[in-house]
């Protein structure tokens, strides 16, 4: 008898068929059960290195042994007479059978069930799970964090940019790093039915990440994948990450977002600078960021993101970091460089008809930041411009509306709560206005409680306003505006040496010029806010006036005095005549003719007149 005739005797072929096929099953199974338990990528490929190191001994026991009545013997063992290989063959062939049937139901269910989630082109299907939070990514390296924190923003911001996709905002999600809170916790905070997670571990040019996509009700794991490639891969790593969400949320991928360059590491530099670019409150932010992106643009000049990204660090440095007619002109030269090498960068657009030399007009201010929500509706900071506008220019429902998105889109970031408080003040609506002040408190500390207490001082009920200081100042000593570390004794002083009304304006003016000698420009601008909080109006405005009020809106320290006093109109702030000059100067008159009147302010026989 032949060789192969004797494989095909012992069922050896049937043997080798039947396993590929179990064995080809098997590993399907285990790919979705460990991705959907979270086990680990090598655990994965331990099981399949099994699965083909048993494929030989399975071919060997078929020709070595063979199975009887009485059970499995040694083939050389058995007499041929009795041998009932024929029959054993024809139970493989039923096994061989019935697994095939096995496994092509499964491609069906796969391909048109599972499979749905490969929406047709252009059609969103509607999925509970249409929401995610970006964690920061974990630093697995000896180095710093910034870039897996800047890799997590830039993912997150790849995200953002698809349709009917919910993404919570950096500040919100940045809030759990270094933290080991529940999932379902964090799911409940920000409002998404999901969490992209992961870890970073760069050596040299080389690069590990992991990254896996969890469902927080149960836990779930819905896609993980592991990447170890070169630094000059980070684009389709992004791109990997981003797409298996796509895929595993059924959302239908919006068109390509451009990177702005090829270079990998000019890239790295800039992925490194995104963090910096969030934490805006650290004073060496603007040097950091700056020779980042300097760098990153020495290797590609034709970087237009980085050129952004300059923009926008200018911007968020005016009058505090950089005086603000430096910074407009600084954001101007960034913004249409960048427009020069991308002109479909929505944000750099913005800045560029903002800053423009040749224009000075609120109603540009306003038009150019319509354009660009209209483009990113979800875009943190182009809302927050927005919401500081319609508070500057009066049109206080719309500012609410504008604050109550600023918080959907960051609820765990304590600038929407804390603008939401300044146009409840503006509205009269104190104890509304007190209560978000309280909440931004919670979220971003104690500093936000000065404002509780400013509201008290505007009232009139100094020891309140006292009590609410010392709880103030315990956390805000830090802060770059000395108002916010001063506590009960400053105001007790202050009251008890004006309470000679004769002498009160000339000791408070004494004090402000004393407490304001020798601190920087954003510290003396705390210092001017007693005025606004004993009424001395005149003195306030000469303070807005000596501070740059000819300067361009929004470029001027002054802007910081001007939302205050607008934010408290029980001081008549906007009942002083020198508010009607500002309006006309500012151009704000010529947005409320355009636009329509603000809410405080109304036009009779020709002229407005403002409460």
């Amino acid at each position: 008898m032949s060789f192969f005739a004797e494989l095909k005797r012992r069922n050896v072929f049937r043997v080798g068929i039947a396993y590929v096929v179990v064995g080809w099953l098997l590993a399907q199974v285990a790919e979705f059960a460990f991705e959907n338990f979270g086990a680990p990528e090598w655990a994965l490929r331990t099981f399949v290195i099994f699965l083909l190191l048993g494929l030989p001994l399975a071919l060997f026991f078929a020709w070595a042994f063979e199975v009887t009545p009485e059970g499995i013997k040694l083939e050389k063992n058995v007499d041929r007479s009795q041998s009932i290989t024929a029959q054993t063959g024809r139970k493989l062939d039923f096994i061989i059978i019935g697994v095939l049937a096995v496994a092509v139901a499964f491609l069906l269910v796969d391909r048109f069930w599972i499979g749905t989630s490969e929406a047709p082109s252009g059609e969103i299907v509607a999925t509970e799970t249409q929401s995610i939070a970006v964690l920061p990514f974990v630093n697995m390296s000896d180095d710093k964090d910034y870039f897996a924190d800047g890799l997590s923003e830039e993912l997150l911001n790849l995200l953002a940019k698809i349709p009917d996709l919910k993404v919570a905002g950096r500040t919100s999600s940045f809030a759990f790093k270094d933290k080991n809170d529940d999932l379902r916790t964090i799911g409940a905070a920000l409002g998404v039915a999901t969490v992209l997670e992961g870890s970073v571990r760069r050596s040299g040019d080389r690069l590990r990440i992991t990254a896996q996509l969890v469902k927080v009700d149960d836990g779930f794991h819905l896609w993980s994948e592991s990447y170890d490639r070169q630094m000059a891969d980070i684009f389709d790593i992004q791109d990997n990450v981003a797409n298996a969400i796509i895929r595993e949320l059924q959302i239908h991928l919006a068109p390509q977002t451009s990177r702005s360059t090829s270079n990998a590491a000019a890239y790295a530099l800039y992925l490194e600078a995104l963090p910096h670019i969030a934490a805006n409150d650290q004073e060496d932010t603007l040097d950091i960021v700056l020779d980042l992106l300097n760098r990153a643009l020495a290797l590609d000049p034709e970087f237009a993101k980085a050129h952004e990204a300059k923009a926008m660090t200018y911007w968020m440095s005016a009058g505090d970091r950089i005086d603000g007619p430096t910074a407009r002109k600084e954001v101007f030269k960034s913004a249409t460089t960048a427009l020069r090498f991308d002109p479909n960068l929505v944000v750099a657009r913005m800045f560029a008809a903002t800053t423009d030399p040749n224009v000075d007009s609120w109603s540009v201010e306003f038009d150019a930041n319509d354009e660009a929500l209209q483009a990113e509706p979800d875009n943190f900071n182009v809302m927050r411009g927005r919401c500081f506008n319609l508070l500057m220019g009066g049109y206080l429902q719309e500012a609410l509306s504008c604050n109550e998105r600023l918080i959907e889109l960051e609820p765990l970031s304590s600038i929407g709560y804390w603008r939401s408080g300044m146009v409840f003040s503006a509205l009269g609506r104190r104890e509304e206005a007190r209560a978000s002040f309280r909440r931004a408190a919670e979220v971003g500390g104690n500093l936000y409680l000065w404002d509780i207490a400013f509201d008290d001082l505007i009232a009139g009920n100094y020891e309140a306003a006292a009590a609410t200081l010392d709880q103030a100042s315990g956390s805000g000593s830090s802060d770059s505006n000395a108002f916010y570390s001063w506590d009960s004794r400053t105001l007790r002083h202050l009251v008890a040496g004006m309470a000679d009304r004769d002498s009160a304006r000339q000791f408070l003016q004494a004090w402000v010029r004393n407490a304001a000698a020798g601190v920087s420009n954003l510290q003396k601008i705390s210092v001017y806010y007693w005025y606004l909080a004993f009424g001395y109006l005149d003195d306030y405005w000469q303070q807005i006036n000596d501070i740059g009020l000819k300067d361009k809106f929004g470029w001027s320290n002054s802007d910081y005095l001007l939302q205050y006093g607008i934010a408290y109109p029980k001081s008549g702030f906007t009942r002083h005549p020198a508010y009607l000059e500002y309006a006309r100067i500012s151009g704000l008159m010529d947005l409320w003719d355009k636009r329509g009147p603000p809410d405080h302010c109304s036009k009779a026989s020709g002229d407005w007149v403002c409460e």
